[in-house]
């Protein structure tokens, strides 16, 4: 058995895929399996994942028809043998000493996820998740709390898992957008200790190409349906999260929001209602609650007093910190 099984879904991302597999071989930890699942790609991915395969035989290469990212993942999870499970991003780009660290952190502290910062980087933009050098132990319950504020990132690619703990679960394969989440969630919730050590070590790099720089679809309104069965599921297993599990809807609904109206309320005009509807069941608990964002509580209340003003003004802020909002409304004018 391998220590530890390297899940990369890969579609379409020949010009970054090399540099990516590159950084994840030169990890300075040897006992790992690379799995590489090319999800139907229509450039040269899959014969690049195939070219490394011949070179190294820690790489495993799946080749499936294009299902989306999750169904990828899952069918890296099926074959995975790893005492521990990490994924990757193609096009991202890994620090030499990540996953010993992470391994050592999981050992040291006996957890079921271990967890390191990231850097950020986008077009114009470098934002730092960590960089502290400090160690921080979580419950269960604190990991979950963790996760609905903000402090825990959604993301899969910073963090590790115990194969042992998270061996039933799988992405939800419907989801493209906020599947990281969703299986963030139920590792949490199976996980009895979890370790973040906030040095920086992976680049996230944001490409003008990449789901997080898409417009709007019907992608973004699907993550609404599952933040509303988070909340449910709250009610039915962990009802000292359900005020949490509330904010972190609020806040996922506040997100679409402002992607709809930095493109055009009018051309979503539905979602838009609907967003609004959702929005409006929490007109009496947004104010109160700690978790909502502040900036979210402060828009939505200026929202509802004037959506022409809010708009304008989130379209100046947007324009002002070069927001990925503004980012895909360029898109869509070229």
């Amino acid at each position: 058995m391998k220590e530890l099984s390297i899940i990369v879904p890969v579609y379409n991302k020949a010009q970054y895929l090399d540099v990516c597999i590159e950084s994840i071989l030169k990890q300075s930890i040897s006992d790992f399996e690379l799995i590489l699942v090319n999800d139907g790609s229509t450039d040269n991915s899959g014969e690049r994942c195939d070219e490394f395969a011949k070179k190294d035989d820690r790489i495993i290469v799946i080749h499936q028809v294009n299902k989306g990212v999750s169904s990828a993942r899952n069918a890296g999870l099926k074959v995975a043998k790893g005492q521990y499970i990490g994924f990757v991003d193609a096009d991202d780009v890994l620090y030499t000493r990540m996953y010993e660290v992470l391994i050592s952190n999981i050992k040291k502290y006996d957890a079921d996820i271990s967890m390191c910062g990231v850097r950020r980087v986008s077009p114009g933009k470098v934002q730092l998740y960590g960089g502290n050098n400090t160690i921080k132990t979580y419950t269960r319950d604190e990991g979950i709390t963790g996760l609905f504020s903000g402090e825990i990132l959604l993301s899969n690619y910073d963090k590790i898992y115990k194969k042992e703990t998270v061996q039933e679960i799988l992405f939800a394969p419907t989801l493209s957008i906020f599947e990281d989440a969703y299986y963030n969630f139920e590792a949490l919730k199976a996980a009895t200790k979890t370790v973040y050590d906030d040095t920086i070590l992976y680049d996230y790099m944001i490409r003008d190409s990449s789901l997080s720089q898409a417009a709007f679809s019907q992608k973004y309104m699907k993550a609404l349906l599952l933040t509303k069965e988070i909340v449910n599921t709250c009610k039915k297993e962990l009802q000292n999260h359900v005020e949490e599990a509330k904010a972190f809807d609020f806040n996922i609904n506040m997100i679409n929001l402002n992607m709809i109206l930095v493109e055009s309320s009018k051309t979503h005009y539905q979602d838009y209602n609907i967003i609004k509807a959702n929005l409006r069941n929490y007109n009496n608990f947004y104010k109160g609650n700690q978790y909502v964002s502040k900036r979210y509580k402060y828009g939505y209340t200026l929202f509802r007093f004037s959506p022409l003003l809010y708009t304008r003004i989130l379209k100046f802020y947007s324009a002002l910190t070069n927001s990925e909002h503004l980012n895909r409304k360029k898109k869509l004018s070229q």
